[in-house]
């Protein structure tokens, strides 16, 4: 039995991946401890899953003196509250879930000599993961175009998601929506939302439900008001934010959405086709290398947000409503289903 330290936070980008790398590990006897900021997401998600978590100071890294000043602070705070956790677990391994939440975590681990593995969801790694990667043992890849960014200690796993959103029954999906079994357009811009595209996804809304197309809108908790009870149709929902996202993908036809990593990951395990229009201003641009991996497996089409009207995006929903019948979409053969197995596996062996 192993003692396994997770570390990694910030956005839920960031921990929920981790959540079922950490029951695939409980689930073989090992004991596997959350680290993570008080009052945070890490923190919420992981106990929400009955982790036991243990705490420590972090700050996001910037450039700006005020937040540079907060970051060298926290990072110290945060170096020795990771060090009091690790002489008290005594760990066998860490993984790292990338984001500045792991860094101080990391750290102790490497002083301490505790081995470190680290995990990287997109195609594009973070500064964090490219920080430690000479340290780490493995790091484990949810995109293989990582790998050239880390060699032979890149594993292609792919990302883990969680087990309640991937083939949820239909029948249970369209009553929870009081939906027919119709084409059904899934519409959300990740779980903060997106002003922009929800601007233009709200300006086809009436022409969708013309053509007899039933719409699933996630706004985003700050932008709901301004869209929800403008347009009232039995073929709408429109929801702030959904915790019952397997309900969701399992009435969908067709997904416009960003390019989150985990996001594309939940789509395509649900084989849904999805129109992305990439959050331009993500680090690296990553969010548009992600979407552009899935397209070339016919997955995915790439709008750039500059390139958006509405004009565009309803062509691209009628074009794949029309040719729905005869399209096979097999997304799912080209992506790991058992990612945390594999995690786990190669964390046990180098026990």
């Amino acid at each position: 039995m192993m003692k396994i330290l997770v570390a990694g936070g910030g956005t839920g980008g960031h921990i929920y991946p981790l959540i079922p790398i950490g029951e695939e590990l409980r689930s073989r006897g090992h004991n596997v401890f959350f680290v993570g900021r008080r009052g945070s997401i890490e923190e919420t998600v992981a106990k929400g899953n009955n982790f036991e978590v243990r705490y420590i100071e972090a700050s996001q890294f910037d450039l700006s003196v005020s937040k540079l000043f907060k970051f060298v602070i926290s990072s110290t705070k945060g170096f020795f509250d990771a060090l009091r956790i690790v002489n008290e677990i005594h760990p066998d391994a860490i993984l790292g879930g990338g984001g500045y939440v792991s860094l101080p975590v990391l750290i102790a681990g490497i002083i301490k000599g505790i081995p470190i593995y680290l995990y990287e969801q997109n195609t594009i790694p973070g500064r964090t993961n490219l920080i430690f990667k000479n340290f780490a043992k493995k790091v484990f890849l949810g995109f293989e175009d990582a790998k050239k960014y880390f060699l032979d200690k890149g594993v292609f796993t792919g990302n883990p998601v969680r087990k309640n959103v991937i083939s949820v029954d239909k029948d249970n999906a369209l009553k929870f929506f009081n939906f027919e079994r119709k084409f059904t357009l899934l519409a959300f811009g990740g779980s903060g939302g997106a002003y922009n595209l929800n601007k233009t996804i709200f300006s086809i809304i009436p022409e969708l439900l013309d053509k007899d197309i039933q719409v699933i809108f996630i706004t985003g908790t700050k932008f709901f008001e301004e869209f929800n009870g403008k347009i009232e149709h039995k073929n709408l929902r429109i929801f702030p934010y959904l915790n019952e996202m397997g309900y969701a993908y399992a009435v969908s036809s067709i997904a416009v959405t960003r390019g989150g990593a985990m996001t594309l990951t939940e789509l395509i395990l649900n084989d849904i086709y999805s129109i992305v229009v990439p959050f331009p201003y993500a680090r690296d641009n990553h969010q548009f290398y992600n979407a552009k991996y899935f397209e070339n497996f016919g997955c995915v089409s790439v709008i750039e947000e500059k390139d958006l009207n509405k004009e565009i995006l309803m062509q691209k929903i009628v074009d794949f409503k029309n040719n729905f019948h005869i399209i096979k979409m097999d997304c799912s053969a080209n992506y790991p289903k058992d990612s945390e197995k594999k995690i786990a596996d190669v964390l046990e062996e180098g026990k």
